[in-house]
C-alpha cells in the first residue's frame, strides 16, 4: 500500500477535509464482480463526500475497432444495464459523483461521427445514453480534467513500459500532480522543483486480469482515495487490492463479509 503526504503548507490545526474515492478501468461487462463488490462496500461504509468514475467504466465492446469474439455476451445495451446498477449504489452514499470518459466511453463518440445522422441525435450522446442525470452523475468527455484542490484528475492518454513511468508522463504533460488511469497499474511519481513537491499517480482498474487478448498482463487492481483541505492540499491513499479478497486502509484491513 502506498500513501503520500499533502502538498504545501496546510496550516495548524486540524483542517476540514473533503472525501473522495476514485475508481478507474471497471470495464463493463469484464468488471471483477468480487473486487467491485468489496469496493463498493468499503464505499457505502466510508460515506466519502464524492466519487470519481475515471474512464473506461464500460468497454464499448461492439463499438471496437479491434477483433471481436462473437460469442461474447456484451453488448451495449448490458454495458448501460450494469453502468446504471453502479451508478444506484454510488448515489445513495456520495453526495458529488463525476464520470469523467476514457477512450473507451470515446469509442461511442466515434462511431457516432461516422454516421453524421445519428452523431447530432442527443438521445445517443454518452451522458443521455447511459442516463448519467438521473443518478446525479456530471460528466467530462474523455480527455476532460478534473480538479480536486491542487490535484488533477483525468483518465490518461499515455502509456509507459513500466509502472510510475506513465504516471511521470503525464506529470511532464500537464506541469502538475495528477492521478490517471489507463494502463491498468498502480504506480507513483515525485518530483520536487521551485514550486515544491508533486506527486503523480497510476490508479490501477477493478477489470478482471484475464483478458482474452494479452495472458498474464502487468495490470494491478486497486484505487485510491483522496483528502482534501479548504485549502486544496491533498493526501491521495493509493489502494492494491489484495488477491481479490481484501485491502488495507489506514490501519484496518478491509476483507469481503
Amino acid at each position: 500500500m502506498a500513501t503520500s503526504l499533502p502538498y504545501g503548507e496546510g496550516g495548524r490545526g486540524r483542517a476540514r477535509l473533503k472525501t473522495y474515492v476514485v475508481l478507474n478501468d471497471i470495464q463493463i461487462p469484464f468488471q471483477d464482480k468480487q473486487v467491485l463488490n468489496l469496493v463498493l462496500d468499503f464505499v457505502d461504509d466510508l460515506r466519502p463526500h464524492g466519487v470519481v468514475l475515471n474512464g473506461d467504466v464500460v468497454d464499448c465492446y461492439e463499438l471496437s475497432e479491434f477483433d471481436k469474439n462473437p460469442l461474447q455476451d456484451a453488448g451495449l445495451d448490458r454495458e448501460i444495464r450494469e453502468s446504471a446498477w453502479l451508478m444506484d449504489r454510488l448515489a445513495h452514499s456520495t453526495k458529488e459523483r463525476w464520470w469523467l470518459g476514457g477512450n473507451h466511453e470515446d469509442r461511442l463518440r466515434r462511431a457516432l461521427w461516422k454516421s453524421p445522422k445519428f452523431g447530432k441525435v442527443r438521445a445517443l450522446q454518452f451522458p443521455s445514453l447511459f442516463n448519467l442525470k438521473q443518478y446525479g452523475f456530471k460528466w467530462k468527455p474523455y480527455g476532460g480534467v478534473l480538479a480536486l484542490g491542487k490535484l488533477l484528475v483525468t483518465h490518461g492518454s499515455m502509456v509507459n513500459k513500466h509502472s510510475g513511468w506513465t504516471a511521470r508522463s503525464h506529470f511532464e504533460k500537464y506541469g502538475n500532480s495528477v492521478l490517471v488511469g489507463h494502463t491498468h497499474r498502480l504506480g507513483v511519481y515525485y518530483r520536487t522543483n521551485a514550486r515544491g513537491v508533486h506527486a503523480s499517480y497510476e490508479n490501477g482498474c477493478l477489470c478482471k486480469l484475464t483478458p482474452e487478448y494479452v495472458q498474464y498482463p502487468d495490470w494491478q487492481q486497486g484505487f485510491s482515495v483522496v483528502h482534501v483541505d479548504e485549502g486544496g492540499f491533498f493526501s491521495v491513499q493509493l489502494i492494491p487490492i489484495l488477491k481479490r479478497k481484501s485491502f488495507f486502509y489506514g490501519s484496518q484491513r478491509v476483507s469481503a463479509a
